[in-house]
């Protein structure tokens, strides 16, 4: 049996004291029952908080791998570690390798023996999945896009995140790169795991209250994209699990025949799944109070 076990929105970091109590409860069970493979699927840490995160594994003796969240590529206006999209590409996959986890959103993971892949992306959002409806519900819906403006304050992304490209851009680049690695894991094994941080299906999205107002039409809009759906919807047959992080609820759903785990921890508390391979088992463990 081979056991990966994944986390998300670890959220690292001195400010969120109850959260960092729960990642080191969260380290202490993997201490104590090590994996095969360990996952961190975004959001790790923002700023210098990153490496402080990643640095705290170093005694788990298991391969490791990461792919990187939103929060990760956070900048300061001049940031001596350039802007975001440097900070993506260069600066956290050179921490990665300094603490022995493989980045994948540069390679997928190949486990010849296992017969699997893990394919793995910060996946990112175009607003494809709330544009049309905008419309309706504000005459200023392309200007909010724009901002990241909600009724009420804005996603912290249009403060921190910079960078010389836009959202549909990057989307683009980043559901590309994670297509083109499928396929090539997919040449040498039958089946890969997907890993994204921001959700790579709707179905694994924010809770919705139903008729949905203009808020909860932004979120979906800053939270994916119809590109990389479709990419799993194409491969879904070879991709027996996806998991995500992002919106700190833990969800579950199908699209065609892959199944999908949101994990869903939050910055006070912290989520862990275990995934037995080739049965397809899944346990999950909490740490901290929900």
């Amino acid at each position: 049996m081979f056991t990966i076990a994944l986390t998300a929105d670890l959220h690292y970091g001195a400010r969120h004291t109850a959260g960092q109590h729960a990642t080191y409860e969260l380290l202490q069970d993997l201490l104590a029952n090590p994996p095969d493979l360990l996952i961190l699927a975004g959001d790790i840490g923002a700023g210098d908080d990153f490496e402080r995160c990643l640095s705290i594994f170093d005694r788990l003796d298991c391969r490791k791998a990461l792919t990187p969240g939103n929060h990760d590529i956070w900048v300061r206006l001049g940031d001596e570690r350039g802007d975001s999209m440097k900070v993506y590409r260069e600066h956290l996959p050179r921490l990665a390798e300094n603490h022995g986890f493989h980045y994948l959103d540069a390679a997928p993971l190949v486990l010849l023996e296992r017969r699997l892949a893990v394919v793995g992306s910060i996946n990112w959002y175009d607003y494809s999945w709330g544009r049309d409806k905008l419309p309706a519900h504000a005459e200023d819906w392309e200007d909010r896009l724009r901002t990241k403006r909600f009724t009420r304050g804005r996603h912290n992304d249009a403060n921190y995140v910079r960078w010389n490209t836009d959202d549909a851009g990057f989307t683009r680049e980043v559901v590309g790169t994670f297509e083109t690695h499928l396929n090539q894991a997919l040449r040498h094994v039958p089946s890969a795991l997907a890993v994204t941080h921001h959700p790579s299906f709707r179905g694994l999205n924010y809770p919705k209250r139903d008729p949905i107002g203009l808020d909860g039409l932004l979120w979906e809009s800053f939270s994916g994209n119809m590109s990389l759906e479709k990419v799993l919807e194409a491969n879904a047959a070879r991709i027996p699990f996806a998991f995500c992080g992002h919106t700190h609820f833990a969800r579950e759903a199908r699209l065609g025949s892959l199944r999908g785990v949101n994990i869903g921890g939050d910055y006070h508390f912290k989520r862990l799944v275990r995934l037995e391979w080739p049965t397809g088992i899944l346990r999950t463990a909490q740490f901290g109070d929900a």
